[in-house]
């Protein structure tokens, strides 16, 4: 018989689990620096509550199941679903209401680096009045910022984008139209989203897939090349990205429509994207130096109605995006949330962080202390257990081995990121002193044991 794990599962070992426990600890700490109260959703969920979200497709990518009573459950596959199902029914609630939550997900999609079937991830939701999302956008990459920093992944880049000016660019692109002239035709809705999910591809695809793709969804090659070169835009200038847009619009003969032909193309352009990238009352990009306005990125056309944003780590570019969100209100209309009520979010996978932390581990800040002696036919493991209880007493984590072979032992504290070695063995307690050595550096020191507490606080 075999007692193998279900493919996309595994058992978490100490290493591992240090990881996730200090990035859990990193974001309680931060949710408490920002004013974020603690939420956990249920792990279990009815299976139309998570439809609500991905519709009836995401069966096939979740784990579904009937219970004794024959009712559809399913198990959770983020933390904004059960978040935003329990925010709606608060008909009295207070704006804003800043939220956080971390847990295990479960996902039937296919394993790869820094992505299991079992997996965890932490969210941050600020619920605000609709019309105010800028400042909650700033509050939001601060937040992730500051959690960033706390876990030590400091080399990374914010890609900020919105939905809105993708979906006018393509629904001009394909139309001449703005998209909610058209809202109530469902083919053309589809082709806008479908052209949409294409321009999420640019930069991981290459210029003839997407051209290939574009012109099998219906686009002529020469709109495929200019949506090629609106997903390319990025900068941290916004006055770039508006005059970039410009110049594309007027190559490709778009037009603004009916009830704007009193408006020229310019000042329209102008007007719409200074609106969904900064209205002036704050500046991002001044606010956030690592930030870059990104038209290409599109994510979560489901619910996603406003911003969105992703986190890349720069030193570890393979892993793709270490967290991403943006800004929905069509999510909290499905669940029949209170009027006027918006919200953004961003979620971080544990896992993929935990890639770049396991980078640059530091060692725990472990003593281990060794009785490797005998004295006069008593063993020295009474003082060794004195000593352990004081360092323990100091708040100084301390475990114990006792030493038959002295060499194979600073190995074995080695092997387990100890940073200290204390031996307490015969010549060591004759002199009154400790042995201490700094795995960290090598260096061996003599230490009298009324000092010995204040000097291993200082080295860990």
């Amino acid at each position: 018989m075999s007692f193998r794990l279900p493919r996309g599962m595994r058992d978490i070992e100490d290493k591992e689990y240090i990881r996730i426990e200090k990035i859990r600890s990193a974001f309680n700490e931060t949710c408490k620096l920002f004013g974020f109260k603690m939420f956990m959703p249920s792990p279990i969920e009815m299976l139309e509550t998570l439809e609500v979200k991905s519709g009836s497709g995401i069966k096939d990518e979740i784990y579904h199941f009937k219970d004794k009573k024959e009712r559809n459950l399913g198990l959770r596959f983020d933390l904004t679903v059960g978040t935003t199902r329990h925010i709606a029914g608060k008909k009295d609630l207070r704006r804003p209401f800043r939220v956080g939550t971390f847990g295990d997900m479960f996902r039937y999609d296919e394993p790869q680096k820094g992505r299991y079937r079992w997996f965890h991830q932490w969210n941050a939701e600020i619920y605000h009045t609709s019309g105010e999302s800028e400042e909650w956008v700033i509050e939001l990459l601060n937040f992730t910022t500051s959690l960033l920093n706390k876990i030590g992944i400091n080399n990374f880049k914010i890609k900020l984008g919105n939905i809105e000016i993708a979906e006018e660019f393509v629904s001009r692109l394909l139309y001449e139209q703005n998209v909610d002239s058209f809202r109530s035709s469902e083919n053309k809705v589809q082709q806008v989203t479908a052209t949409l999910r294409l321009l999420d591809k640019i930069g991981k695809k290459s210029e003839k897939q997407i051209i290939d793709e574009a012109i099998e969804i219906g686009l002529k090659k020469e709109k495929a090349e200019m949506l090629i070169r609106f997903g390319n835009i990025k900068s941290n200038d916004i006055e770039k990205i508006k005059q970039e847009v410009k110049i594309i619009f007027k190559e490709s003969g778009i037009m603004v429509d009916e009830k704007n032909k009193g408006q020229n193309m310019e000042s329209f352009l102008e007007n719409f994207i200074s609106s969904r990238l900064g209205k002036g009352k704050f500046n991002l990009t001044k606010d956030m130096e690592n930030l870059e306005y990104d038209l290409g990125l599109v994510r979560g056309m489901d619910y996603y109605d406003g911003f969105v944003f992703e986190i890349v780590d720069l030193n570890n570019k393979d892993i793709g995006s270490i967290a991403g969100g943006g800004e929905y209100s069509r999510l909290l209309e499905s669940f029949s949330g209170p009027p006027n009520l918006s919200a953004i979010g961003i979620a971080g996978g544990v896992e993929r962080m935990m890639e770049s932390i396991s980078k640059h581990d530091e060692k725990e800040k472990l003593v281990i202390v060794i009785d490797d002696e005998e004295i006069e036919g008593e063993h020295t493991n009474d003082n060794a257990q004195a000593l352990i209880k004081k360092l323990r007493n100091n708040n100084v984590p301390t475990t114990f081995l006792v030493a038959n072979d002295f060499r194979k032992h600073i190995k074995f504290a080695e092997a387990n990121n100890a940073t200290i070695v204390i031996i307490a063995g015969k010549k060591e307690l004759v002199d009154g002193k400790y042995r201490v050595k700094d795995l960290k550096t090598g260096k061996e020191e003599l230490v009298k044991k009324e000092s010995l507490i204040n000097f291993i606080k200082e080295l860990i």
